[in-house]
């Protein structure tokens, strides 16, 4: 078995475990619930654990690929592939939401800007705010596409200099991505930065230190003896999440979790084991994280508008119950669609018989 085939195979299941986890906090971010909010006041920092994940993994499947010859053409297909089908979905179903609302009237755009704003998704772009659903919003059809954005961004970056990047260029590289990435939180008071138009440009120090972390903790993986015990591991990842801080000092916490605390649970979590149920769960958290993360927020959409129909006391209803909803619905939709639509049209566009990679 080839380095590449080895690196196809070997999973980090606890590491998928956590990433199924923190999408799940995500949520928390769209379906606003007070209490929530205060018990999760960092929720907005599972994408910094998601970058830094990132970095590591797509160290692991493809830099060898890369080295040996792979294109980059090859690699950001193989990049769209994955992330394309369930985003776009996603992307369609705010556009028909959208639409439909905007003929309505009961919005205030014109419907023309639903198409506007989906023909920019379908080619991954930010949707300029006179032409959008949402002026706030850089992916107003599905809001999470902003970090898709950001991530193929520094996939190129990193396809174009991995032949190249040896630990002194990866860390310089890093060094100078964290002087923007210090200014923008300090400048903005948090990290939770690239998702709206004034604070985009925060998004490109955020991707690329992180990232570029998670690179530099794979190449000293064989170097970090210690593993987290998986339990810990989880509850860890919650406490970055839960830790309380101070409204005068909320972007330092952020910092340092950006900075150092992320990227050392990718580094402590890595090696961690898990057997049984746990793993079982960790595994299949892994597979539907990201059909959970990139589906739930054109849900929620559409349950905050088909909801009071449905159900006359949907609107009486706690903003804890509805996130305990959305929970459920889109872990069950995210499990179909990789079944009936995820998969095979990955396998359909990669041209090729393997399942394909889960990065």
């Amino acid at each position: 078995m080839t380095e590449s085939q080895k690196a196809d195979t070997q999973r980090f299941v606890v590491l998928d475990g956590m990433r199924g986890l923190a999408a799940l906090c995500v949520i928390m971010d769209h379906v606003v619930s007070p209490g929530l909010t205060r018990l999760f006041p960092g929720r907005y920092l599972a994408v910094d654990f998601f970058f830094a994940l990132s970095g590591f993994v797509l160290t692991h499947v493809y830099a060898q690929r890369l080295r040996s010859g792979m294109s980059l053409w090859a690699f950001m297909k193989a990049r769209v592939i994955r992330l394309y089908p369930l985003y776009i979905l996603g992307s369609l179903a705010g556009a028909v939401l959208a639409f439909n609302l905007a003929t309505r009237g009961l919005v205030d755009f014109p419907p023309q800007n639903a198409f506007w704003s989906f023909g920019f998704a379908l080619l991954f772009l930010p949707c300029p705010p006179q032409f959008s659903t949402d002026t706030y919003g850089v992916y107003p059809l599905d809001g999470p596409g902003w970090s898709l954005f950001f991530e193929l961004f520094v996939n190129v970056i990193f396809a174009l200099l991995i032949r190249r990047l040896g630990l002194r260029l990866l860390l310089a590289l890093i060094a100078l991505s964290a002087v923007p990435f210090i200014f923008a939180t300090a400048h903005f008071q948090k990290l939770d930065l690239g998702w709206n138009w004034d604070n985009f440009w925060g998004g490109f120090p955020r991707v690329v230190y992180e990232f570029f972390m998670g690179v530099l903790i794979y190449r000293l993986r064989d170097r970090i003896k210690v593993a987290l015990p998986a339990l810990l591991a989880f509850v860890g990842l919650l406490a970055i999440f839960m830790i309380p801080t101070p409204a005068q000092w909320r972007w330092v916490y952020d910092l340092m979790a950006g900075l150092l605390l992320c990227p050392a649970l990718v580094a402590l979590c890595a090696g961690s084991q898990v057997r049984g149920v746990l793993a079982q769960v960790s595994a299949a958290g892994g597979a539907l994280s990201y059909g959970i993360y990139i589906l739930h927020v054109p849900l929620w959409k559409w349950l905050q508008a088909v909801g009071p129909s449905l159900y006359r006391g949907w609107d009486a209803l706690s903003a804890s119950t509805h996130y305990v909803i959305v929970v459920v619905v889109v872990v069950i939709l995210a499990a179909i669609l990789d079944a009936v639509y995820d998969t095979p049209v990955r396998r359909w566009l990669s041209r090729r018989r393997p399942k394909p990679v889960q990065a």
